[in-house]
């Protein structure tokens, strides 16, 4: 008989062993398997978290990914500097100074606040920069970055001091008056008095408080540390540079008379020991440390092409003026804007209610003389509510702003007149307890993006009114009593939205489209262009100040770059 045909036993004649047998190895295969099962899962959460703890990109840059463990050590960087600097500001005070050191210190705290989308962008800005570099022949060599690593790990060498100075002018000088001969004299009279009594033993402090000019005075003459390259007492550190601890120096002749100084304690430059220990506790090794520097250096380099090669004496210019509506805040409701002239029967004075007939008659012929002003062609507000009793409205054409007519808080009778009146319709005075008002509704919209729409509409079919609908409807403070003239305006004077838009136009007159933003809508009329005009200094120095993180944006936009946007300065809200 073969193998294959042999009689098998049904369970009912099997031994009971083998069901036993059997039993115990499925027993033994399912422990196999839910073991396996438990091992891969716990392989792949594992993995899981170690993909999202280190390997997970955050960033791209010109084809280079960067991952969480990229991040956190860019991080420790700029927090490792952070930090440091906010201990070495903890060590300077102790003086007249320490306001000053105190607002640094909450801005180093501040830039803490923003770590992880300033480490972000860091290390996206610098693969941008390192692949620009050559287009604009930039370079940053070893040797850059060697002095640059040196200096930020190097304190500089700082003095303690205390100073009193004694103003040639006298303390009651009339303003704009000019030291003599015989001021000056004085002055250094009693300077030298002064030292003399300190060298015989007088106290520096009591001295200080009683008789110093210097903003100093009340703590005792304390400046605290002073160091070469400070901005207010640069000069003081060169002059006390070679004194011995506890020594006086001076008198020394001022600008506006003479001081004294005494280095009260020492400290010479040296390694910022602090950030070093720092870097190397969070594992920074020199190579990644130089990388984070090169990419600073690189941004410097970027800033200083910007301001001598970009933003040169002649530039493309337009001249322009703009209207500005703001956006609204909330849920958009039908609105109305007011302005109006108020003749008070007593003049600068809030309650009225002591008013006699007699003024409260002059008050009506003056509402009524400004109602016949006002209802002339062309009439200006602007001009006409120079002497309105309500001065915060007065000095702005009148202006009262956008209302929601029906949640409004004005007094009733002001109330009832608005709803009576169509747009541009000019009231009858109306009486209230604050006198008598002449009003006007100029606009009635139903959002801001309406009445940009419809501002374009109609300068479009009348560009000459933009001057006058300017002064009346732009939320710019600055523009709009000039009739929104912003004058001559050059690349990179503007956010990328409004400057493209300027730009864009080429004839004079043009109404541009309403542009978007997060400050509202703004409107814009070309008046004139220049392909190259001579650009005032204090104009190319703003820009040059303002403009370099709109050009860095540009050459941004035309690499490819992705930051996660949880790791983002709006999604942190940094």
């Amino acid at each position: 008989m073969s193998f294959r045909n042999r009689p098998v036993l049904d369970r009912k004649h099997r031994p009971r062993w083998q069901d036993e047998l059997r039993t115990q190895q499925l027993i033994v295969a399912a422990f196999a398997l839910a073991i396996a099962v438990a091992i891969g899962i716990f392989a792949a959460t594992a993995w899981n978290e170690h993909y999202d703890a280190h390997l997970k990109p955050v960033a791209v840059a010109d084809g280079v990914t960067f991952d969480v463990d990229d991040l956190g050590r860019r991080a420790d960087i700029i927090g490792s500097e952070l930090q440091a600097r906010y201990d070495d500001l903890q060590s300077q005070l102790g003086g007249f100074r320490d306001p000053f050191i105190q607002q640094s210190q909450q801005a180093v705290l501040t830039a803490v606040q923003g770590l992880t989308p300033s480490a972000a962008d860091s290390l996206v800005l610098s693969r941008v920069l390192a692949g620009a570099a050559a287009r604009y022949g930039i370079t940053v060599d070893g040797a850059a970055v060697t002095a640059e690593v040196t200096r930020r790990q190097t304190l500089p060498e700082r003095l303690k001091l205390s100073v009193i100075s004694i103003a040639a002018l006298p303390k009651d000088a009339k303003a704009g008056a000019t030291a003599t001969d015989a001021d000056w004299a004085r002055a250094l009279s009693d300077i030298k008095a002064i030292v003399d009594q300190i060298k015989g033993g007088a106290d520096f402090a009591t001295i200080a408080k009683d008789k110093s000019s210097d903003a100093s005075a009340s703590s005792g003459g304390a400046l605290g540390w002073v160091e070469k390259d400070d901005v207010s007492y640069g000069a003081y550190f060169t002059e006390a540079l070679k004194a011995a601890k506890g020594k006086l120096v001076g008198p020394t002749k001022d600008d506006s008379g003479y001081h004294i100084l005494r280095l009260e304690d020492r400290k010479k430059a040296g390694p910022n020991a602090e950030l070093k220990r720092l870097l190397s506790g969070a594992g920074i090794s020199d190579a990644e440390y130089r990388s984070y520097v090169r990419g600073e250096l690189l941004r410097n380099a970027f800033n200083t092409y910007f301001t001598t090669k970009v933003m040169t004496t002649y530039q493309p210019a337009r001249e322009v003026s703009q209207i500005l509506i703001k956006p609204l805040q909330g849920v958009p409701v039908p609105q109305e804007r007011l302005r109006h002239y108020l003749a008070a029967p007593i003049p600068g004075q809030q309650d009225q209610s002591k008013a006699t007939p007699a003024q409260w008659a002059a008050a009506l012929a003056r509402a009524k003389a400004f109602r016949v002003a006002a209802s002339k062609p062309n009439a200006d507000w602007h001009t006409l509510t120079a002497d309105s009793d309500d001065t915060g409205s007065g000095s702005q054409g009148g202006d009262l702003g956008w209302y929601d007519a029906a949640s409004s808080g004005f007094v009733p009778e002001f109330k009832d007149a608005v709803a009576k009146l169509a747009v541009g319709e000019i009231s009858q005075p109306v009486k209230t307890q604050f006198g008598y008002h002449i009003i006007q509704v100029t606009w009635k919209r139903n959002t801001p993006g309406e009445e940009a729409s419809d501002l374009v509409t109609m300068l479009r079919a009348d560009p000459g009114k933009f001057a006058s609908l300017a002064r009346d409807q732009s939320e710019d403070t600055v523009s709009a009593p000039k009739g929104g003239d912003l004058g001559w305006v050059i690349h990179y004077q503007l956010d990328k939205a409004l400057s493209d838009t300027v730009f864009g136009m080429t004839k004079p007159n043009e109404i541009s489209d309403p542009v978007e933003t997060t400050d509202g809508f703004y409107i814009f009329k070309l008046v004139d262009s220049s392909p190259l005009r001579f650009i005032p200094k204090d104009q190319l120095d703003l820009v040059r100040q303002t403009g370099f993180t709109r050009w860095l944006a540009e050459i941004r936009a035309t690499a490819n770059t992705w930051i996660d946007q949880q790791y983002t300065t709006a999604a942190t809200g940094a």
